[in-house]
């Protein structure tokens, strides 16, 4: 029999995936992968970002990150920049194209959200946030 913590690791770990699944279900007919659609969001929320950090926020390995920027690359979406201190290192800025591809990506994300959070009182939503916030404050800090 499970335990109460095991069985939040465990539901929190399927909401997770079930959340992203459904996202990635509503996007794939307007023609993106998880994959894409990941790449171009983590790009939005923090411009100028390099290569390696988002393989690492994404938890993908650098070619597998390269072969992605470079079809969105080829596509308009984005381009990529030489760091101003280090010349090894390359930051990816949103073009206008992107940017609005972002916006149809966040209209979309902003459906499943409602559909997802449907029926939930905020004191619920209060309460599962300030759950997660110090989860994530204590996972941030294992090693």
């Amino acid at each position: 029999m499970k335990g109460p913590d095991e069985e939040f690791a465990e539901s929190l770990h399927l909401a997770a995936h079930g959340w992203r699944t459904a996202l990635d279900r509503r996007l794939r007919p307007l023609g993106y992968s998880r994959s894409l659609w990941m790449v171009l969001l983590h790009v939005s929320l923090k411009e100028a970002i390099s290569q390696g950090e988002l393989a690492d926020r994404l938890g993908i390995e650098a070619p597998t990150l390269v072969r992605l920027i470079d079809r969105m690359e080829s596509e308009g979406l984005l381009s990529r920049r030489p760091s101003e201190t280090d010349r090894r290192v390359k930051h990816l800025h949103l073009s206008p194209a992107g940017r609005t591809e972002v916006e149809r990506i966040r209209a979309v994300a902003v459906e499943v959200r409602r559909e997802a959070l449907a029926g939930l009182e905020k004191e619920e939503l209060n309460t599962a946030l300030n759950v997660l916030k110090k989860i994530r404050g204590k996972v941030e800090g294992i090693t």
